[in-house]
């Protein structure tokens, strides 16, 4: 842990004063978090030894020094509550972006450095808008071969669960139908050691795939997926948190390490169905929040760290469980990102589930879609999650919906069609869950359009 530099201003004193010209230099991840007549200033070191802290009243042109040092955390004290005040820093590699902040006797509020643009990547909100119809190659990469040995192949733990290895084919087949995305969820926990090592044969693997998927011209999102979720290692509790964060930090930082020189169409998001200790899909208590937005800081310090395009690249969160529950969604909050304009929210969607699973003994199976309320309650849905969206200032996608098959293709279709078109209305893309199984819609190992008609909805709508 940095040590704390603790600095009592008197604004009385004598300071160098100066007008920094601002650039995008400095510095990197410089935060701000306001206290009671306090502000806590930290930073990444950019090698440049010492640092020049300036200050000065948001509403003065007058920029003051107040130490220069060779740490990377200060605390400036001696503040007035309600005052805004401005500050940035200095080094021989350049000046940092501002932050503005006022500090407060009633709550701390933290605020993140902007820095410009490195990539020229694309905004999450414009990657979002070019995604199109997006698509889930399921059951796959993310398959939980337990039963394995740990010298199994590659092959074998992409094939644990019945569906084919991937091939180029399959993927140039989905790009021709025109989906414009594919979400390929992975599975690290059976190919890396318990301090999160990922065997090389298996990330070369990933690697062919989502080279495959960008060379078609879609967008891929590759994630961390079944080591989440009831059956998985990570959980949003501290206990959990406490044990496996070196891991799961250790796994994203390979994963970036791998891809940091690719371009703007790969998307990384943080994880799948995180669940906490108990298992309870529906939790709305503040530490199982608490812990998901734990692991999803520790992804996007890890990811923005590693250098190359990963500075920008666009990441995704996703919300308890990957919950649509309104008070989930309501009661989500971003973690911190270096990067501005990146981040995109994830939920995902099954309902009705009477209508879109085929063993739901708590509500009344069904085989038909289509109602007034059918359609309200997918309407409402969209635009909590817009709503939400726009109040934290990033795009959504529904990273996972679908039905399963029970002989009624057209009403799926009807389904998948509204749910696409209430979704684009409100500017939210969709991934339609395909596991292989229920869900098919393509045969993989051909890639033979099973369903062109709930393909078509997807793609058309």
């Amino acid at each position: 842990m940095k040590k704390l530099i603790t600095l009592i201003i008197a604004f009385a004193l004598v300071f160098s004063v100066m007008t920094p010209v601002l650039s995008a230099a400095g510095a990197s991840g410089f935060k701000a978090v306001s206290g009671d007549g306090r502000v806590k200033l930290t930073w990444e070191s950019d090698g440049s030894g010492e640092y020049d802290v300036l200050w000065r009243r948001a509403s003065s042109d007058e920029w003051k020094t107040a130490i220069t040092t060779k740490k990377t955390a200060v605390t400036v004290k001696g503040l007035r509550n309600g005052v805004e005040y401005a500050f940035c820093l200095r080094s021989s590699s350049g000046l940092s972006p501002v932050i503005k902040i006022t500090p407060s006797a009633t709550g701390s509020k933290t605020v993140s450095a902007v820095y410009e643009s490195t990539s020229g990547f694309e905004t999450a909100a414009d990657a979002v808008k070019n995604m199109g119809a997006g698509y889930n190659i399921g059951n796959t990469f993310d398959s939980m071969g337990t039963w394995l040995p740990k010298n199994a192949s590659v092959k074998s733990h992409e094939t644990a669960w019945g569906n084919p290895q991937i091939t180029e084919k399959l993927i140039t087949t989905l790009a021709d139908q025109g989906f414009g995305a594919i979400r390929l969820p992975v599975t690290w926990n059976f190919n890396s050691d318990e301090n999160g090592n990922i065997r090389k044969e298996w990330l070369d693997r990933v690697e062919e795939v989502v080279g495959w998927i960008l060379d078609s011209g879609m967008y891929c999102i590759i994630n961390v997926h079944h080591d989440t979720g009831a059956d998985g290692w990570i959980h949003a509790s501290k206990s959990n948190f406490d044990k496996n964060k070196k891991r799961f930090e250790n796994i994203w930082k390979q994963v970036a390490v791998r891809f940091k020189d690719y371009g703007e169409k790969l998307v990384f998001e943080c994880m799948n169905e995180t669940l906490n200790d108990a298992n309870d899909w529906n939790a709305t208590d503040a530490a199982s929040r608490e812990y998901i937005k734990k692991y999803q800081q520790v992804f996007i310090d890890a990811v923005r760290k590693s250098g190359g395009n990963n500075a920008e690249r666009n990441l995704v969160v996703s919300t308890y469980a990957a919950s649509s529950n309104p008070a989930i969604i309501n009661a989500f909050t971003l973690p911190d990102d270096s990067a501005e304009d990146h981040l995109i929210l994830e939920v995902h969607n099954y309902d009705p589930q009477g209508f879109t699973w085929k063993n739901a003994s708590w509500t009344t199976p069904r085989t038909t879609w289509g109602t007034d309320q059918d359609k309200k309650d997918i309407d409402n849905f969209m635009s909590v999650l817009a709503k939400k969206a726009k109040a934290l200032g990033v795009p959504a996608i529904v990273g996972e919906f679908g039905s399963e098959d029970k002989n009624n293709d057209a009403e799926r279709a009807k389904h998948a069609a509204y749910f696409v078109k209430s979704a684009t209305a409100q500017g939210i893309r969709c991934f339609y869950w395909d596991d292989g199984g229920n869900y098919i819609l393509i045969n993989r190992s051909t890639a033979k359009i099973l369903r062109p008609d709930i393909m078509k909805a997807l793609v058309e709508n």
